[in-house]
């Protein structure tokens, strides 16, 4: 083995400080961010949503339909990316351009695709979020636009129709909830998307 003389010693010396000094400030690989822990505002409302559940089944005279349904990070990450553009603009409701929707629908129709193969099912989610009048793959139907339709309520008849519009799109494998609560333009919105994780089913 070739013998390193002093010059080349001090020069990989050298290097091997910067490259250390370099990681301890951030110059190395950085490491991903921890999920958005639910804020209480979403653990409210799930808790809300669980009870009128358990109550809507009563009233029905199903009590065996009654399920406790949990806060899924998965969904909830999907409505957040969802409803994006919206919050990013401050505005409650936004219209994009064709290159703007163009990239949202990339964006959001591999998050779908990735989340149905994961949970094992094309009905795992649906193109849509509860909240939001954009829908996956009807653009033209929106006029490209986008707006976040339910502002955040944990009781009287308004609530009482978004149960009803979750409870609508919910099956009986439906165990699990995306919530998004955003505070866009002062006011407090809520984005729902159930999940049904089908694993079992392969």
């Amino acid at each position: 083995m070739k013998e390193m003389n002093r010059r080349e010693f001090l020069t990989l010396s050298g290097a091997a400080v910067v490259a250390l000094s370099l990681a301890g400030c951030g110059g190395g690989p950085s490491v991903p961010p921890a999920p958005a822990a639910p804020t209480q505002k979403e653990l409210d409302l799930l808790k809300a949503l669980n009870r009128m559940l358990e109550d809507y089944w009563n009233v029905q005279g199903h009590p065996e339909k009654i399920r406790t349904l949990s806060y899924s990070q998965d969904a909830s990450d999907f409505a957040r990316h969802f409803v994006s553009p919206c919050v990013k603009a401050g505005k409650a409701e936004v219209e994009m351009t064709l290159e703007q929707n163009a990239a949202f629908e990339k964006e959001m129709q591999e998050r779908l695709a990735a989340l149905r193969k994961k949970y094992g099912s094309y009905a795992s989610l649906d193109e849509g979020v509860i909240g939001c009048s954009y829908v996956l793959g009807y653009p033209k139907l929106h006029d490209y636009s986008m707006e976040l339709t339910i502002p955040y309520e944990l009781s009287g008849p308004d609530f009482k129709d978004t149960f009803l519009k979750m409870l609508n799109k919910m099956d009986t494998e439906t165990r699990d909830l995306g919530i998004y609560c955003p505070t866009v333009a002062g006011t407090d919105y809520i984005v729902i998307a159930p999940l049904s994780d089908r694993r079992h089913n392969k």
